[in-house]
């Protein structure tokens, strides 16, 4: 395993001073020891640094170049080894991790704080990389492997001072705090990212080499587009290679083997659809990006593939067939393929006709009671109900003027409730009427009062309240003329209207 991870430092190593010699005028290499000292889950994140409870040495071999009075751009390759345990050793671990990270460094000693050839010059850094990570338990009790060679990027920042010895040499000390993006190293995953701080010292060596502008490789004084990015291909002359000859170079091109368009990055889309091959699940034809380039022909949102009925506009609940009339029911097995929007069907698609008195529920007022058509599918009334409502109209009397039944109409009122008693499906509606002796607004009251008489009487009869509804129309609903005292004597009644719970 070891000999594994040699390989990939040599490897690594190599990849370093290969970026080295691509390197423009002012860059450095350099050689550090390092030490690292744990802080994570195990120890609650403390960030209590400097105790050096378990130091273990290391090393590290970085790359900087010159960008400007103000920054240097860093490559570094670390080794870290570290340890911790607490008092009882009940929690422990042991690790080692190979790091490598881009940091861009701001240097103090930028001719504005202090001067660009100062002995002593101080800076802070920070990136992005990548870490190798091992790390098992160091506990009394076990030693389990926790991470083999698990690959997280990872986070730095830090502070330093390099000591210049002359124009070739220095030493640099640095503290950098690391955070591989990986909660799980140290065998506890709490939600919260470990970190380790890694100790520095090391000889930097500032390398010599040709001005190179662009930092392509090729001298300036060869160089014919000496403005090509610091990550572009070039060729022997400095310009940037562009293998498929799409007129989009290399560098900028994410499919550097095939004629692509700028859109996509140099990538091709055969069929035109917007969606890069690479990414078009239907690259010959022409579909969505929501369906990573696949069609739908009929525009329901379900894409071909997935669409039982693809040339028709459907539903998602019957995988893209259409239910027209929107009763739930698909065409395909509706047999009333028309009925009104919110009426309710059986699993035909046919409206439901609940109480089979032929009249659907739709159409029927009372579509839980069997009726007739003539009546909009509730019962007809008895022939002796109707003549005991006719009865009541003059035959319930009131005290002249008041709301108080006359005890010669309790035959009425009871036979009246003997009928609600004998039907349970009746809502009965009372109406309460007068004749225009009086003013409109004593009359409107009168009756109103008349009709909940009569409503407070039916109910001491054990009646619902819930069955009964009262109103009073005053004089505004005459049936004879108030001209003569027979008309007048018609208009006051209490009519009665029978409707059916539903």
């Amino acid at each position: 395993m070891k000999n594994n991870y040699c390989t990939l430092l040599v490897v690594l190593v190599i990849y370093l001073f290969q970026g080295g010699a691509a390197m423009a005028q002012g860059g450095s290499i350099g050689f550090h020891a390092t030490i690292a000292e744990y802080d994570g889950d195990l120890n609650g994140n403390v960030h209590q640094y400097y105790k050096f409870e378990n130091p273990k040495l290391g090393g590290a071999l970085s790359l900087q170049q010159y960008l400007n009075p103000s920054f240097n751009l860093v490559e570094k390759l670390s080794y870290n080894t570290l340890g911790y345990k607490n008092s009882d050793r009940t929690l422990g671990i042991d690790a080692y991790m190979f790091a490598l990270n881009l940091k861009l460094r701001y240097k103090f000693n930028n001719g504005y704080i202090f001067k660009e050839d100062a002995t002593i010059a101080p800076f802070i850094t920070g990136g992005i990389g990548v870490t190798l990570l091992n790390s098992k338990q160091d506990t009394q009790t076990s030693n389990a492997v926790i991470t083999d060679n698990v690959y997280a990027a990872n986070i730095a920042a830090g502070a330093g001072i390099f000591f210049r010895f002359n124009d070739r040499v220095g030493l640099e000390v640095a503290n950098t705090v690391n955070s591989p993006m990986y909660d799980n190293w140290d065998g506890v995953d709490a939600g919260k990212d470990d970190l380790y701080l890694q100790y520095s010292a090391g000889l930097i060596f500032k390398l010599q080499k040709p001005s190179d502008q662009d930092n392509d490789g090729v001298a300036d004084k060869k160089d014919k587009c000496p403005d090509t990015p610091s990550n572009a291909s070039v060729d022997s002359a400095g310009c940037p290679i562009d293998i498929d000859q799409d007129g989009i170079p290399d560098y900028l091109d994410a499919c550097p083997n095939q004629i692509g368009l700028p859109v996509h990055s140099g990538c091709p889309d055969t069929d035109g659809d917007g969606v890069e091959d690479k990414n078009d699940r239907c690259p010959d034809v022409s579909g969505l990006s929501r369906f990573s380039g696949c069609p739908d022909s009929d525009g329901d949102g379900i894409e071909d593939a997935e669409d039982l009925c693809p040339n028709l506009k459907g539903l998602d609940i019957f995988k893209g067939c259409p239910d027209t009339d929107g009763d739930g029911v698909e065409d395909s097995i509706d047999k009333c393929a028309d009925t009104p929007a919110g009426a309710p069907v059986d699993a035909t698609g046919c409206i439901i006709d609940t109480d089979g008195d032929g009249i659907n529920d739709v159409e029927d007022d009372c579509p839980k009671i069997a009726g007739t058509k003539a009546n909009k599918g509730c019962p007809e009334l008895k022939p002796e109900v109707q003549q005991l409502f006719q009865k009541a109209l003059q035959g319930i009397q009131f005290e002249s003027g008041r709301a108080v039944i006359k005890k010669i109409s309790y035959p009425i009122m009871d036979a009246i409730s003997k009928v609600m008693v004998d039907n349970p499906s009746y809502k009965l509606v009372i109406g309460g009427h007068t004749d225009n002796v009086g003013s409109e607004e004593s009359n409107m009251t009168l009756s109103k009062m008349r009709a909940d008489a009569v409503s407070n009487y039916l109910i001491t009869k054990e009646i619902d309240p819930l069955r009964l509804s009262s109103f009073g129309f005053g004089e505004s609903t005459p049936v004879d003329t108030n001209e003569t005292t027979a008309g007048r004597m018609r208009n006051r009644r209490v009519e009665f209207k029978v409707e059916y719970l539903k």
